[in-house]
């Protein structure tokens, strides 16, 4: 395996798998079972962490999410199911409406960085489209979106917003996203060329993108790509 594997995708998954479990049973002790099953499952043996330091990571997050108490007075109507195209955390009614919770995880992040992390949701794409798609499947405005950051070190702690979604900024929102969406079917159906877009290469939500090697190093060349990259058989 080359590098040092890293544990923070795998963190991410177990906190938030952990925290579902509670909020579905209320059962802290079945929450952590389901922790340390998925970290077993996926754990490195060769790495410089441990299993059960992992465990006592994770565990903290979910502690913290539990104890946070974020869905009091809320009706939780779905937990991370899919929509058309997109799969929001938590969709919630509370009194002050129709609502998005998204979980993320991080190891750390720097006390210097954690105002900017939080600013920029207001305007995460991912959100908005959240908010636009959840309003059209419950037929309602959804009135909020909300940001639930977990830290894990060296404290466990949460950082958390609302994000009030006033229509006309979602109609602002919808009238890009309108305009990329009619962009990529015409790549797609080979009616105008890729465009790239640099900033989700190695920034967007699940890392670096799988063809980042084909764009930026063999220069999109097919025939370079065979030695790198597997055909695989339509």
């Amino acid at each position: 395996m080359g590098g040092e594997w890293d544990p923070a995708r795998l963190l991410g998954i177990a906190v938030q798998a952990g925290y579902d479990v509670y909020l579905k049973t209320g059962d802290e002790s079945r929450a952590e079972e389901t922790v340390r099953t998925i970290l077993y499952v996926d754990f490195y043996e060769g790495s410089k962490y441990t299993l059960e330091g992992l465990a006592k990571l994770t565990l903290k997050g979910v502690s913290v999410l539990i104890d946070g108490n974020f869905f009091d007075r809320h009706r939780i109507l779905e937990l991370d199911e899919p929509l058309s195209h997109s799969r929001p955390d938590y969709i919630s009614r509370s009194p002050e409406g129709l609502g998005v919770t998204d979980l993320k995880v991080a190891f750390r992040i720097d006390e210097r960085y954690r105002i900017k992390r939080m600013s920029e949701y207001e305007t995460d794409d991912q959100f908005w489209h959240y908010a636009w798609e959840v309003g059209e499947h419950y037929g309602e405005p959804v009135k909020w979106l909300r940001p639930l950051q977990v830290i894990l070190t060296p404290k466990a702690q949460v950082l958390h917003e609302f994000i009030r979604v006033d229509p006309k900024r979602l109609e602002f929102w919808l009238e890009g996203a309108r305009q990329h969406w009619v962009d990529m079917e015409a790549e797609d159906n080979g009616e105008r060329p890729v465009v790239p877009r640099w900033p989700n290469c190695r920034g967007g939500k699940y890392g670096t993108c799988v063809a980042y090697d084909y764009c930026h190093l063999l220069d999109r060349d097919p025939l370079k790509a065979i030695t790198y990259y597997e055909r695989i058989p339509q």
